[in-house]
């Protein structure tokens, strides 16, 4: 039961990871370089929530029975845990900003240059990085980011639809809402087990 018990507290790393995944095999063709960078953080992200189980179930038992020092388990688990969280918010952000300058310069085809000026002066520029930005920021900083991501998104991609957005930021934008959408959920779900815990502590501290 315990194993179980650790592998439903991670349930919601496992699905930031899945998540990670699966926008990484959409967006391959597009932004390959991005989506090799998420591919990794996906990974450490795993790795991350096995180092969570392995503390719980292996560090934590050695240092009650005096295997462990606390000095050692304190270095152990606050080291692995901060350098992943640095290296998977290090990729994240890298993710987003990958690629930027990858595009066709003016110079190379100018009559298509002028043209998609043309056609885009009409046209409200998009906000897919700062979706995608918010998103990222929603699942790794601070959630309530990625309901600002979810709604921007869901109002981009409509503008898109009907033509009065910059299309070229779909791909961006799509991504931000997706990620604010992850972070909107695990922020509920957060708040959910936090009231559900008080609510047993309070029941047992009355002696209900």
């Amino acid at each position: 039961m315990s194993f179980l018990s650790q592998l439903l507290m991670q349930l919601p790393s496992f699905l930031i990871a899945l998540t990670g995944f699966v926008l990484a095999g959409i967006f391959m063709k597009r932004a390959s370089t991005a989506s090799i960078l998420v591919i990794i953080a996906s990974i450490l992200t795993l790795l991350q929530s096995t180092l969570a189980i392995f503390n719980h179930l292996v560090l934590l038992e050695m240092m009650i029975d005096g295997k462990l020092s606390d000095t050692a388990y304190s270095i152990i688990v606050s080291g692995g845990f901060t350098l992943f969280y640095v290296a998977i918010s290090a990729l994240m952000l890298c993710a987003a900003f990958a690629g930027r300058n990858a595009q066709t310069t003016p110079q190379a085809q100018p009559n298509i240059a002028e043209n998609t000026a043309t056609t885009h002066a009409n046209l409200t520029p998009h906000r897919g990085g700062m979706v995608l930005t918010f998103g990222l920021l929603g699942l790794l900083l601070f959630a309530p980011l990625g309901i600002a991501a979810w709604v921007m998104g869901n109002k981009d991609l409509a503008s898109m639809r009907e033509g009065h957005m910059d299309k070229s930021g779909e791909g961006t934008t799509l991504a931000g809402k997706i990620l604010g959408i992850l972070a909107t959920t695990l922020m509920i779900f957060g708040v959910i087990v936090f009231f559900g815990a008080m609510a047993v502590l309070a029941s047992s501290y009355r002696g209900f």
